[in-house]
């Protein structure tokens, strides 16, 4: 659950080798709001079965609540009275299927891959555990502590604790102010919650809240067939808590956060941007992400490669559902050179918003990404991970295919226009990480 500004960016492109492709879609309905994609793919024997719920660490805007969403990613594997976790978990394992979940601020996608012929079998337990997920609060208890456990483990990484002061620093109002695992002091609270767990699972596990994936090599007729009845009964409506809308930024924000072992400083910018609702805005970020921060960049190229100051530069940007954040992560050699990296990040955003743009880099750059974008669609798992994360994002399953035709359009002119919009110190937020000093152990008497 670890940075989630980053999740996000999963979408973005994975090696392969193969040609790119183009997916098509069957969308179906079932009659209580549940919808079921089916992609065709060359895989022959191999099929993915996701299940996109378009619930995240968004949805928990009641205080002392966070983290709730990601605690039923681990739920969802206690099972049901007639499939138990364990019975749950060695059919997928005899089926040879590779069974895991995840969840983001804006989702959790429950993921399948395998063999095609498990299809039925695996129909039949996602349908289950969807609608008859049953745990004690003894089992419940025992979860909310394997989530403590591994919050424990992520706090040995700074990066959690940096990502934890960013939010909370550029966000005052929406949910994207905590983590996905959510608070330290609410993870703490959680095996008090068991109550409360049960409303959130009917709240949002809810049929017209749900996509199903079936991408690769199977039947449509008789598995469409089969997902209709297998989720036919399902019911219920989806009831989202209200979200509070972020204000503008008017002034910038600065953050430090001390790390008490040996670690390599970083500094970390981000500006508010909007949603991947504004789908033009949305491909001039992906753009902007390589423009200014890919490995091609003249920063990459000054920092890392030619003055050797920086150890890495990572763009921050993914997708979001609601507006949120678009940035830079620099991870230096040394904490007397993090001025230098900041002020060299913030130099190329400002070359760029005054018009000093490399034209011809742009087009690369544009056929780049959207390329990249194309190559990973080079297997039926990965295809189907893209179409539900890209899915999670509006709602709309064909957001992915009209996001790609747009970053084909974008302009240099646009990714300046942005700059001079968004990208400004009034919007900003800056967060610092760097070791501090081991405290003396006194002389000698």
């Amino acid at each position: 659950m670890l940075l989630p500004l980053f999740l996000s960016a999963v979408i973005a492109a994975a090696p392969a080798t193969a040609a790119p492709r183009t997916v098509t879609q069957e969308v179906h309905r079932l009659k209580n709001g549940m919808r079921v994609v089916f992609i065709p793919f060359d895989s022959p024997g191999l099929a993915a079965y996701y299940t996109l719920v378009r619930v995240g660490s968004r949805n928990e805007p009641e205080p002392g609540r966070s983290g709730y969403a990601h605690f039923f990613e681990h739920m969802m594997f206690r099972g049901t009275p007639t499939n138990p976790g364990e019975k749950y978990n060695a059919t997928m394992v005899g089926l040879g299927l590779d069974t895991n979940a995840s969840t983001t601020e804006d989702m959790t996608l429950y993921r399948l891959f395998g063999p095609a012929k498990a299809l039925p079998t695996v129909i039949d337990l996602e349908a289950d555990r969807f609608q008859n997920l049953s745990y004690t609060e003894a089992q419940f208890r025992t979860e909310a502590g394997a989530i403590l456990g591994e919050y424990a483990k992520s706090a040995s990484n700074p990066m959690l604790s940096m990502t934890e002061k960013m939010l909370e620093t550029a966000f005052t109002a929406h949910t994207y102010r905590h983590e996905t695992i959510g608070t330290l002091a609410d993870v703490k609270a959680m095996p008090e919650g068991f109550d409360y767990s049960r409303e959130f699972f009917r709240r949002y596990y809810t049929p017209d809240n749900a996509t199903v994936f079936v991408v690769g090599d199977f039947d449509h007729p008789a598995t469409l067939a089969h997902i209709e009845k297998a989720y036919g009964p399902w019911k219920g409506k989806v009831r989202p808590a209200a979200i509070r809308t972020e204000p503008p930024q008017k002034a910038p924000r600065r953050a430090s956060v001390p790390w008490a072992s040996p670690t390599l400083p970083r500094v970390w910018i981000a500006w508010h941007t909007p949603s991947a609702a504004d789908m033009r805005a949305t491909a001039v970020q992906l753009v902007l992400n390589e423009y200014l921060f890919g490995d091609t960049s003249p920063l990459v190229q000054d920092l890392v490669r030619t003055r050797q100051i920086a150890d890495a530069v990572q763009a921050t940007y993914g997708p979001p559902r609601d507006p949120s954040l678009f940035g830079v992560l620099l991870r230096m050699k040394t904490a007397k050179d993090l001025a230098v990296g900041e002020q060299a990040a913030l130099a190329e955003v400002r070359r760029l918003g005054e018009g000093k743009v490399d034209a011809p880099r742009v087009a690369a750059v544009r056929s780049n990404v959207k390329y990249d974008r194309l190559m990973a669609q080079d297997n039926a798992n990965r295809v189907a991970r893209d179409a539900a994360f890209n899915a999670a994002l509006t709602g709309d399953v064909g957001y992915q295919d009209r996001l790609l035709a747009t970053i084909g359009t974008v302009t240099p002119e646009e990714l300046s226009r942005f700059v001079r919009k968004y990208l400004v110190a009034s919007n900003s937020t800056t967060v610092t990480l760097q070791s501090t000093p081991a405290p003396a152990t006194g002389g000698a008497n």
